[in-house]
């Protein structure tokens, strides 16, 4: 009886060539041949058909026919359309994998008659409407994961019966209302995972009570008050995650108790006060991130004990005093982001130490004094912002050559000298960005070898000398600043090449000689000024075949002649040519 139920299943699968099911015929034996089937006594009890290529539904599905299943794996194929109340008639399952398909419609309560099943999943798929309150009656379950579909209403007061269970993933659907307090009866819960919905109301201090669990994350939800201090009972937590809510008050220091954390995300929401310097018992720590709150006061020196952290984000708080020189403790920091926020003083020494240092952001501070060698020196950086502070030196000796250096920012600072031709050295870079500092002399030609340079901006210094033309070379070029320096000379027929620019200003400098024709090239610029030189001769028609271009200003020169009919032709928000 089930061999004839589960063949006239089969039929129904779009894809009949499927191989593997290949052996399901009357004429083997489904015990011993059918691919996905085994046996007990003579009778059905598991199939497994994960990742089976079958395509099709569960409409046809013998469920009345397979009285002793125990076990159902039809994860990783492609099964549409929605799961039958008569789900509920596999009265003996005990594991139930739907996950990873293309189901849609709602959970049936029928669901609920399952009594003896201790493994249910359905995550990744399109189920919608509400976690049917019969899931309670499951007193078995040890994991339930429903995640990554669309359900939505509120979960369920009733899930706090199921008293067995482990793991408890909700997360990525659209779940609404509070967090029921009676999830903190779940004391077996090694992993509970609520984030990306749209729950609101507070953090229940019954949580607490969850003393196994070694993850709990509901972040990206709409939850507000305070961090319950009723957390810090949680000693088993390896990660605790709620960023991107609308969390205030202060961090409770209690969370320093919870010396399990490898991970700690608080960022994005309204938290305020200081950092608690408890914090820096959390000596597992890899993975700490407080940013984009309203955090005040300095950064603690207890920070220097969290030996094996990688990742430490402060950035966009209101933070200040000086960087506490025991940061430089931390060998094995790969992401150091304080930027944004009110920190004073100068770098602390031995930061990079430990030679790992890849993303270093501190722009946007009242930061002073020299870059310390250790950053001088280091050798791993990828991507750094030392802009909008007030960094002194010499330019050519406070940055070395990092072979993985893709963007450096350092903007808006009081650093002199002159430009490295060692920057070419750093071979992937795509973001120069220097402006506003005091350098001179002569702009490097060693800088067109920069192949996949995209931003380069060198204005509001003090060079001299011609615009090299091997930046020709700078095929990948996107943004071009010289403006406010003293650069003279033409402007070189190569840059005729640089056909992917969107912003060119060489504005307020010593150029001289035509505005070159080869300008129509520059197809995707928005941005066009070359105001304040001594350009001569004719403004050339060609510029009225860039028709991406929204800001034009030729003003200032000594063109002569007539405005071109051509520039009619363009969109332009601003325009000035006198």
């Amino acid at each position: 009886m089930e061999t004839t139920a589960l063949l006239k299943w089969k039929p129904t699968f779009q894809n009949q060539n499927n191989s593997l099911l290949a052996s399901w015929t009357l004429s083997t034996d489904a015990c011993r041949d059918w691919y996905g089937v085994t046996c007990f006594n003579g009778r059905v009890n598991m199939l497994n058909m994960t990742n089976a290529g079958v395509i099709g539904t569960l409409y046809d599905f013998p469920f009345s026919s397979l009285p002793f299943l125990d076990y159902l794996d039809l994860s990783l194929n492609q099964l549409s359309g929605t799961i039958p109340p008569e789900i509920g008639k596999l009265t003996n399952l005990v594991y139930l994998d739907l996950s990873i398909n293309q189901i849609t419609g709602a959970i049936p309560p029928q669901i609920g008659s399952l009594k003896k099943i201790e493994i249910l999943h359905i995550f990744v798929n399109q189920l919608n409407g509400s976690i049917p309150g019969e899931v309670g009656h499951l007193r078995s379950l040890t994991e339930l994961d429903l995640s990554n579909n669309v359900l939505n209403g509120s979960i369920p007061v009733s899930l706090g019966n199921l008293h067995n269970l482990s793991y408890l993933h909700l997360h990525d659907n659209q779940l609404s209302g509070s967090t029921p307090a009676e999830i903190g009866k779940l004391v077996k819960l090694i992993e509970l995972d609520l984030s990306s919905n749209q729950l609101t109301g507070h953090i229940p201090p019954e949580l607490g009570n969850l003393i196994n669990a070694n993850l709990f994350n509901a972040f990206s939800n709409e939850l507000s008050g305070s961090i319950p201090i009723e957390i810090g009972k949680m000693e088993s937590l390896e990660e605790l995650s709620l960023h991107d809510n609308n969390l205030s008050g202060p961090i409770p220091k209690i969370i320093g108790d919870l010396t399990e954390l490898k991970l700690l995300h608080l960022y994005s929401n309204q938290l305020s006060g200081p950092i608690p310097s408890e914090l820096g018992n959390l000596k597992n720590l890899s993975d700490l991130e407080l940013s984009n709150n309203s955090l005040t006061g300095q950064i603690p020196p207890s920070f220097g004990n969290l030996r094996n952290l990688q990742i430490l984000f402060l950035r966009h708080n209101k933070l200040s005093g000086s960087i506490p020189k025991e940061l430089g403790y931390l060998d094995n920091l790969v992401v150091l982001e304080m930027d944004e926020n009110q920190f004073s003083g100068h770098l602390p020494e031995h930061l990079c130490q430990g030679g790992k240092l890849e993303i270093f952001t501190v722009n946007s501070n009242n930061l002073s004094g020299p870059i310390p060698r250790s950053l001088s020196k280091c050798s791993s950086f990828k991507r750094v912002r030392f802009d909008n502070n007030s960094f002194t030196g010499n330019l050519s000796e406070a940055f070395g050559i990092y072979p993985d250096l893709e963007l450096i920012y350092l903007s808006e600072n009081d650093f002199h000298g002159e430009l490295s031709s060692n920057w070419w050295k750093c071979k992937n870079l795509t973001d120069l960005l220097i402006d506003g500092n005091r350098i001179g002399g002569c702009i490097p030609p060693e800088i067109g070898n920069l192949k996949g340079l995209q931003r380069l901006d060198l204005s509001s210094n003090h060079l001299v000398g011609m615009i090299p033309g091997e930046f020709g070379k700078l095929t990948s070029l996107e943004y071009l600043f010289l403006q406010n320096n003293h650069i003279s000379g033409n402007i070189p027929g190569e840059l005729g090449a640089l056909t992917k620019l969107d912003s060119l200003d060489l504005s307020n400098n010593r150029l001289n000689g035509s505005i070159p024709t080869f300008i129509e090239d520059y197809r995707h610029v928005f941005l066009l000024n070359l105001s304040n030189n001594k350009f001569g001769q004719k403004i050339p028609k060609e510029i009225g075949g860039i028709t991406q271009l929204n800001v034009l200003d030729l003003s200032h020169n000594l063109l002569v002649g007539e405005i071109p009919p051509q520039l009619a032709n363009l969109k332009i928000l601003y325009c000035r040519a006198l």
